[in-house]
């Protein structure tokens, strides 16, 4: 399971092993993110991952559901990539429609 086309894994995510492990996760899940109950587009992510620990690409117990949102912030946590304040902030000023018009 070496890097090919430069992604640790892509063998694995291409995979039709992959495809029912994939649905068997959701299922597992309820069809809903972990992390925040989410319905909806759903990924599947490695809790350890596949470039780390190959052994456990197709481990269903490594496994869980996230939205979106979740994941990214996950992935980026795993990458200690730290959130940007000014960017949340900017991200619920929007939310709430709450900015100001000239």
């Amino acid at each position: 399971m070496g890097m090919k086309h430069g992604r640790a894994g892509y063998s694995v995510y291409r995979s039709q092993q992959w495809q029912a492990l994939r649905l068997a996760a959701k299922r597992r899940d309820g069809f809903k993110c972990t992390s925040c109950g989410g319905r909806g587009r759903l990924e599947v992510h490695h809790e350890t991952p596949v470039r780390q620990a190959p052994e456990l690409a197709f481990d269903l117990g490594n496994l869980k559901c996230l939205c979106p949102p979740c994941h990214s912030k996950q992935t980026n946590a795993e990458r200690g990539i730290q959130p940007n304040p000014a960017r949340d902030a900017w991200k619920s000023l929007l939310r709430q429609g709450t900015f100001l018009t000239c």
